[in-house]
């Protein structure tokens, strides 16, 4: 009986041994390096930096900078590169030097189709978004998927970074239901740095449900503002040129309010996939009296504590969002909301910035239970504070995470003690 236990416990070491050792084998391949327009030098941002037809990737920040980790058992394919108005790079995993971190990645921008004036004006644009609309449960997920991602949220004080959270999580969206269903969101790992040196003023000015508002897209449903009778509310105008993305051709259609009575009311442009009247990103600004609805109205309860009580100004409520091809449907990319608040406390004034931003890694499907509710992230203020007297990346393990720029790092010279 003895030599049986022995032998099952033998059986589970040799067990273990064989998949630690199958997981060495497998491995990473780690580079990173920036991005840059191959004319003038320049760096790209959030440029996508991934393998396509595995679903995994990551992008540059906003200087370009990206850090990227693939398994070595997809190292065959090739790693693309793709932003809007420039031709992929594509490289194959294995001709990338591993743990290379300086590796120069220069796109060549693809010229712009000119649209000649007249076509312009008697282009139904309109219709155009309409059927890109129409065909969301065609060109995106029919069926529940679960997707890694990093998320960042950052509060500037002027131009100081004074509150850093950051977590990589597990965001599940089932497009099933016909009513609409909030993505169930998990948080794998995360933390926050505090400075010392912000602004009593900046107390409360924060978006507790901010991955609510990022991880949001088409999959599961159509941006409120267009939906329904809401797309009445703009005009849409094909822009002059048609981009260029992931090589094919875009439409860029700008759209603005009808009028001042349009509730929270956006400038943007929504591009839209020729081949496939795919939407493939959508970018916005609220105008002047779209941000006094936002502090003001109906979208309170969404901003959460982000109004605060101090005397204070909207500047500019911005977002975009970004979507990426796989396996012949379109995915959620990337997303990000801005908000920037002049605040005024007697003779003083200060602006205050937040910015949201979620990017997907990796992309699988799901049987719409793997994100239970009792694991559900509820509060980005109940990520755990970090203590360690500089920008850790080792933190994240084996998780893409965005590279932090030279300002982010700068905040670790007043965490609180």
């Amino acid at each position: 009986m003895m030599m049986k236990k022995w032998g099952s416990l033998l059986g589970l070491v040799l067990v273990g041994v064989l998949v630690f050792f199958n997981a060495q084998a497998q491995g990473y391949v780690i580079i990173g390096g920036q991005v840059v327009d191959k004319a003038s030098g320049q760096p790209i941002p959030y440029a996508r930096i991934g393998i396509m037809t595995k679903g995994t990737g990551t992008i540059a920040n906003e200087n370009g900078e990206f850090y990227y980790r693939f398994p070595k058992i997809a190292a065959e394919e090739p790693v693309t590169v793709a932003v809007m108005g420039y031709k992929n790079y594509h490289r194959k995993g294995t001709d990338f030097t591993p743990n290379d971190r300086k590796v120069r990645i220069e796109l060549e921008a693809a010229p712009p189709v000119v649209v000649d004036a007249g076509y312009t004006q008697r282009f139904e644009a309109r219709s155009i978004v309409s059927a890109a609309l129409g065909k969301i449960a065609q060109n995106y997920p029919e069926t529940p998927v679960v997707m890694t991602g990093f998320y960042h949220e950052t509060l500037q004080q002027n131009e100081a970074y004074v509150d850093i959270r950051e977590a990589i999580l597990k965001v599940e969206k089932d497009p099933r239901p016909k009513i609409e269903v909030r993505e169930k969101v998990r948080m794998l790992r995360g933390r926050r740095y505090q400075s010392t040196q912000r602004a009593k003023v900046l107390d409360g000015y924060e978006f507790p449900n901010g991955t609510a508002i990022v991880t949001r897209s088409l999959e599961t449903g159509i941006p409120e503002y267009f939906a329904g009778t809401h797309l009445s509310d703009y005009t849409f105008q094909l822009d002059d040129t048609i981009a260029f993305y992931n090589q094919k051709d875009v439409y860029r259609i700008r759209f603005a309010p009808v009028g001042t009575s349009v509730k929270a009311a956006r400038n943007g442009i929504i591009c839209i996939n020729k081949a496939d009247s795919a939407v493939v990103r959508i970018e916005y600004d609220f105008t002047p009296s779209g941000m006094s609805d936002v502090f003001q109205t109906s979208m309170k309860s969404t901003f959460g504590k982000v109004l605060g009580k101090n005397r204070r100004e909207a500047r500019r409520v911005s977002s975009f969002t970004n979507y990426v091809p796989y396996n012949g449907k379109w995915y959620l990319q990337d997303s990000q909301l801005l908000i920037q608040t002049q605040f005024f406390d007697k003779a003083d004034s200060l602006q205050g910035t937040i910015r949201l931003h979620f990017v997907v890694n990796d992309i699988l499907k799901s049987n719409g239970n793997a994100v239970p509710v009792s694991d559900q992230l509820l509060d980005t203020g109940s990520f755990p504070a970090q203590s360690v007297p500089k920008y850790d990346e080792v933190y994240w393990a084996n998780f893409n995470h965005i590279i932090p720029s030279e300002a982010m790092r700068r905040i670790t010279e007043s965490l609180k003690k």
